[in-house]
């Protein structure tokens, strides 16, 4: 349930940058790479909070 949530979140918020980027920037960007990043980036911050609320709670 974790990783459809994250994934969910990933496709959400990368094709609203995608959007905003072709539609009011108008650059040229494919919404694979942005989804691509978006994901690796929301991976990196969910377990970097998740290792500290680990620790911290531990």
């Amino acid at each position: 349930m974790f990783l459809i949530r994250l994934l969910i979140i990933a496709f959400i918020v990368g094709y609203c940058v995608w959007f905003i980027s072709n539609k009011v920037l108008g650059k040229n960007l494919k919404i694979a790479r942005v989804i691509a990043a978006t994901l690796i980036v929301t991976t990196v911050i969910y377990l970097l909070l998740g290792g500290l609320s680990y620790l911290l709670e531990g």
